[in-house]
């Protein structure tokens, strides 16, 4: 009986269609990715075994030269917290008055802050290149001492936006002396704020954003 000849198939398989949805997928992913901003406050963080993730928090930032600033997430929340700071201090912060509405929604834009409450109506003003060139020039870090407490007044001006459900973080180089991460907690004490997180990063070198010490009162 003879063989039955099977026909011989070319084994060519066009790729056209497979690269076409690679490159598409690709293009997808670069344009939905999300990049880490660039961190106005060049801070570099201890690192430590466990952390534990947080999302809602103002976060305090001390450099290496002891200068501190805050930052926040949120817009809505950045406007809300100015507002509720000259609710409540207003009188005492004369740079605070007469704020346009122009001017409230650019501190609501700029998530990190770090200047004197009193020049608030004068950085409020610049336009977007002074306000870059102050930034990384200028800035000279909110005051934070025992005659002078606004660091202590720009968190509870947080906590009074958001009705207290907000984490309160101190984020320290670790090459910067404990003493200007020990004065910021001491400010905070002073108006009754006792828990707080510690920014750190994993010894592995995963991201910071983690906080693995709450203290207590």
């Amino acid at each position: 009986m003879p063989k039955v000849k099977i026909p011989r198939k070319s084994t060519a398989v066009d790729m056209t269609a497979m690269c076409d949805v690679s490159f598409l997928l690709l293009t997808f992913f670069i344009l939905t990715a999300k990049f880490k901003p660039q961190s106005i406050v060049a801070v570099d963080v201890p690192t430590a075994r466990t952390t534990k993730q947080f999302e809602n928090a103002i976060t305090i930032t001390v450099n290496k030269e002891g200068k501190t600033f805050i930052s926040l997430k949120e817009k809505s929340t950045r406007y809300a917290m100015l507002d509720k700071l000259i609710e409540f201090n207003g009188e005492h912060y004369p740079g605070l008055k007469g704020l346009t509405q122009n001017q409230r929604e650019f501190f609501a834009l700029t998530d990190t802050w770090g200047s004197d409450i009193n020049l608030t109506g004068q950085i409020t003003s610049m336009n977007g290149l002074q306000f870059k060139k102050y930034q990384e020039d200028q800035m000279q870090g909110i005051p934070c001492d025992s005659t002078n407490n606004q660091i202590g007044d720009w968190v509870m001006a947080a906590r009074y936006a958001t009705g207290g459900d907000i984490k309160i973080a101190i984020k320290g180089d670790k090459d910067s002396d404990v003493e200007y991460v020990k004065q910021v907690i001491k400010r905070l004490t002073e108006k009754d704020i006792h828990r707080f997180v510690l920014v750190t990063s994993l010894a592995s070198g995963t991201p910071e954003a983690a906080a693995p010490v709450e203290p207590t009162k």
